[in-house]
């Protein structure tokens, strides 16, 4: 006689746009208010240039650690996604690994942008909540 174990499989569902829109902008919030509190305490390299600092680099680079890093660790998601009990995983259900979320990181501009090009047209909003970044990174935003 011969035993088989399975995994039950949980059902936990897929996010819905507008808690993965809230969760971005609580993020967003986070992030640029460690950058204003950095750059008061900072001398900046150029005074009169506004979008082409060279701290502009460092920003970006301190977005890239602080996403992919949270998506990657074991929160699997960054502040704002675990405020709102939300978490990226892979198609089977696993963490990604800090690769796979680099690349949803690099690619997240091109579904805001996608997006935004639906609201201003005047299109229907996907209703489901697997975006652009997801589908390439095949990854999942779980509630």
């Amino acid at each position: 006689m011969q035993l088989s174990y399975q995994k039950a499989e949980t059902h936990a569902l897929e996010a819905q746009l507008s808690a993965r829109v809230l969760a971005f902008c609580l993020d967003t919030l986070f992030l640029l208010s460690i950058i204003g509190l950095i750059e008061y305490f900072t001398i900046s390299s150029n005074e009169e240039a506004f979008l082409f600092k060279s701290e502009r680099l460092l920003h970006l680079l301190m977005g890239w650690l602080y996403f992919a890093g949270t998506e990657s660790a074991a929160w699997q998601g960054s502040i704002g996604k675990h405020l709102l009990g939300l978490r990226v995983v892979g198609q089977s259900g696993e963490r990604i690994s800090f690769r796979r979320a680099s690349l949803r990181y690099l690619l997240k501009p091109i579904s805001i942008f996608v997006l935004l090009m639906q609201a201003l047209t005047g299109a229907k909003v996907l209703a489901y909540s697997r975006l652009f970044h997801d589908r390439i990174c095949k990854t999942r935003v779980l509630s």
